[in-house]
């Protein structure tokens, strides 16, 4: 259908009646005004006053959305920054263990401190006042610095246990030799600085139950100490751990954690040690770091971009209302994006609103289409009509690409492919009903340059040059030396080396474990599950005498199984057999008599008390520390148990698979994150497919033709085989939003290939079809370029892909384009 002046002024008629389907690859046969079934373009614009005011009610409606819409986010919406948010929830046990783990696991919740820059004396009085002071806090569970105390409520609920707790009471352990050589030790012990404790609990505790239990639950080698508080191994650091509340994706708890840290340290230190310097890590410390830069790059890009793109639209049509109503269809399609997503998810996540708009830069497509085709003969309602099949069906199968991602399982995903289906169906509709009315009657922009046709028929004569890059591609991606999959989720993490090696250093320091490592035991009960973990602590230990570990954490140090206390409370004597044991144990030992009268009710008392479980210790930090390392999933208890310095993680493997215990496994979080990173990848390719064949079926059933069919899908799939192999080419592995972002690409590749080959476009209407295109490929090549730009991997990988996307399937299009497009 022709719809240019050059058009009409050779005496070319329109079909009353537009096509459904845009029918591309031939053109269409010249009538005679006679014909009944044709008419001349200048008879639908004698209908133009009818038609207007006909199609006002289409903008009214669209007011009364965007009002709705405006008052639903302003009101409604719920933008969420937690990145746990985003997770998908695993798809075997040990996946969601995992993902458990990092939402709200201690790994995620500690924080790493050190304080640099003075001399040690400093440094250990400014972490003991910023230790008392940070205890104080709502919004932190612990705060260990060598200092850390109990309560006196919690020292006796533990005193009052410790013969349930102890691992070292046994029958022997109150036989009278054994009572004589545990008070000989505690005289020994009352010649060293702790001689005031010790002596407050000889009367009660001769055997030394409750501090050899204090000292059995250091967790792990505690790091170098000056002044009573840790410090590092040359004094340069004093070094603490903090254990937060809010679970370690919680962006905005975090910072509001990290901050007022900040501040206790400068209160303390801004006086006496001006010079001192804080240092905080962890994985709380990463996930602020991450998503302030995302956020910080995303509003610098997005602003430069923008500039960008409007200065090349305003040169492109030397009109500022074209411009801005440009924007109508953009912004109509984000409101329709965000309120979807927050119906659907009940929220919409920060990123995905940042990625979501740039997803939607496919629809800035839509009305540049309309604008390169305004002319003074034809209304913008009338040229929008008539260019509306193609455009119809590139939404179409646009959307079902983006739709594949619903289906990914990664919530992620899923939100970006609602958030852009409803942006892309918005702005379609939008671009159809609305933009038309608002152009103004009469408005044409600036005259299109003739010599694109030229420029066009030498691409179509260079054909050769697609299979060409095809093969050459598929040559980088067999021979280069770059992975084609990126499997190693730390590549593609923001978080600087910088960052990463300091909190390295001060878990090295520190003695803790760096959270990669982890034995998982699992059982039906509770109780199973403390036997179980009882039966792998010596096989733990036997690995630790070998040096495959350096230490590990698990849940029956501090809480054993009730079989195991019943044993305990089995092996304490009676009270007459305690005291003629005790009798001869204090043979020739300097104690006054009755001095141990409280510990023979404490032995009679034990022998009867209750035994005790996790509730006993709720609300406290040992508490806290028991429900990390002991947790229910789905129906089921699980132990999780933190290793701690593994230098032979293949060695550690083949151990436990030695044990025979299916119950009992090895994790690697690293590896166990890149496989889950992995399947979900593999899970978005294989939609990815499948929503190319659909897009194939809608497209044959759209065109029905199989060389129409051809010259609109062979450049999307060449274009994305060279995408690939440019990304290859340049050192990029591809990853999971490299593959999201390649439906993007699928979907520029439609919208070009669609009016590349619309029959319709003859002579100067070719032209202006021409000049859209190019548009519209400059628009996402200037938008993506500057994405490209970022030091955030994950953007630069989405803005290089899409670029690259967009100008290859730009050029193949236009090399594949039927001959007869090319010519008036």
């Amino acid at each position: 259908m022709d719809i240019a002046a050059p058009s009409l002024r050779s005496g070319r008629k329109i079909h009353g009646r537009l096509s459904a389907v845009v029918r591309v690859g031939r053109a269409p046969d010249d009538h005679r005004h006679s014909s009944p079934r044709w008419r001349p373009f200048s008879d639908d614009a004698s209908t133009g006053t009818i038609q207007m005011k006909a199609a006002w009610w289409p903008v009214l409606v669209w007011i009364a959305l965007i009002t709705g819409a405006v008052w639903f986010t302003g009101t409604r919406l719920s933008v969420h920054s937690e990145l746990g948010d985003l997770l998908p929830e695993g798809t075997t046990a040990t996946q969601r263990l995992l993902l458990t783990q990092v939402r709200s696991g201690l790994a995620g919740r500690m924080l790493l401190l050190a304080i640099e820059g003075a001399p040690p004396d400093e440094l250990a009085g400014l972490s003991k006042t910023l230790g008392e002071g940070l205890r104080k806090q709502a919004q932190i569970d612990f705060v260990g610095n060598g200092m850390q105390v109990l309560s006196s409520e919690e020292r006796q609920v533990l005193f009052r246990a410790r013969y349930l707790l102890s691992q070292t009471v046994r029958a022997e352990t109150f036989s009278a030799d054994s009572l004589h050589a545990s008070l000989e030790q505690r005289l020994d012990e009352l010649r060293s600085p702790l001689a005031p404790m010790i002596k407050a609990y000889i009367p009660t505790d001769p055997t030394g139950e409750f501090l050899g239990i204090l000292q059995s639950w250091a967790g792990w080698e505690s790091p170098a100490t000056h002044r009573g508080v840790w410090m590092s191994a040359d004094l340069q650091r004093a070094l603490l751990v903090v254990e937060t509340k809010a679970a370690g994706f919680d962006v905005d708890a975090q910072e509001a954690i990290q901050r007022d840290i900040r501040a206790s340290f400068h209160r303390v230190a801004d006086g006496p040690s001006p010079s001192a310097r804080l240092l905080m890590s962890g994985p709380g410390v990463f996930t602020v770091e991450i998503q302030r830069t995302i956020e910080r790059e995303v509003w610098w890009l997005s602003v430069v971009a923008a500039t960008l793109v409007f200065l090349f639209l305003y040169a492109s049509y030397r009109s500022l209302t074209l411009v801005f109503l440009s924007l109508i269809p953009l912004s109509s399609g984000i409101l329709a994006g965000m309120v979807a997503v927050n119906s659907w998810f009940g929220f919409v996540h920060g990123i995905t609103l940042g990625f979501g708009i740039t997803l939607l830069g496919v629809v800035d497509d839509y009305p540049i289409h309309l604008f390169s085709h305004l002319n003074k003969q034809a209304s913008a309602p009338v040229i929008m009509r008539a260019m509306w099949p193609t455009m119809r069906l590139g939404v179409l199968t646009t959307a079902i690409g983006f739709s594949s991602l619903l289906l990914a399982g990664f919530p992620a995903l899923a939100q970006l492919g609602l958030f852009a289906l409803a942006g892309l169906g918005t702005a379609a509709l939008v671009t159809r009903w609305v933009l038309p009315v608002c152009v103004p009657a009469g408005f044409v922009p600036r005259e299109i340059r003739t010599d694109l046709l030229g420029t066009m028929a030498h691409l179509s004569k260079a054909r050769a040059v697609v299979p060409v890059a095809v093969v050459l591609a598929t040559i980088v991606m067999i021979w280069s030396d770059t992975p084609l999959w990126e499997e190693d989720l730390a590549k593609i993490s923001p978080v600087s080396e910088e960052k990463k090696q300091l909190d390295q250093q001060l878990r090295r320091a520190l003695g803790a474990p760096d959270m990669r490592d982890l034995l998982v035991v699992e059982a039906a009960t509770q109780q199973d599950l403390l036997e179980r973990s009882e039966t792998v602590m010596p096989q733990l230990d036997r690995l630790q005498a070998v040096g495959i570990l350096e230490g590990y954490d698990l849940v029956s140090r501090y809480l054993p199984s009730h079989r195991v206390q019943r044993e305990r409370q089995q092996a304490l004597p009676n009270s007459v057999d305690l005291k003629d044991r005790l009798g001869e144990a204090v043979k020739g030992l300097p104690f006054a008599p009755g001095l141990f009268e409280p510990f023979l009710d404490e032995v009679s008392v034990a022998r009867r008390q209750p035994l005790i479980d996790r509730d006993l210790f709720r609300g406290t930090p040992l508490g806290l520390k028991i429900e990390a390392l002991m947790l229910e999933d789905h129906g089921r208890w699980v132990a999780v148990a933190p290793l701690r310095g593994v230098v032979d993680r293949q060695g550690l493997k083949a151990a436990v698979a030695g044990w025979g215990a299916s119950a009992v496994t090895y994790v690697d979080i690293k590896e166990e994150s890149n496989r889950l990173m992995r399947d979900y990848r593999n899970r978005t390719v294989q939609l990815l497919g499948w929503g190319t064949i659909a897009i194939a079926g809608a497209l044959a059933i759209g065109l029905k033709s199989i060389s129409q069919l051809w010259r609109v899908l062979v450049p999307i799939i060449a274009g994305l085989i060279a995408v690939v192999g440019i990304l290859n080419l340049s050192g990029e592995s591809l990853s999971l939003f490299h593959v999201a972002t390649l439906l993007l690409v699928v979907g520029l590749g439609l919208d070009y290939a669609l009016f590349f080959n619309r029959v319709e476009d003859q002579g100067e209407e070719r032209q202006r079809t021409v000049f859209g295109l190019l548009v519209c490929s400059t628009t996402t090549v200037l938008v993506f370029g500057v994405l490209a730009c970022s030091t955030i991997p994950v953007l630069h990988a989405i803005g290089l892909t899409a670029a690259c996307g967009s100008l290859t399937c730009l050029l193949f299009a236009g090399f594949l384009a039927g001959q007869d497009s090319h010519v008036s």
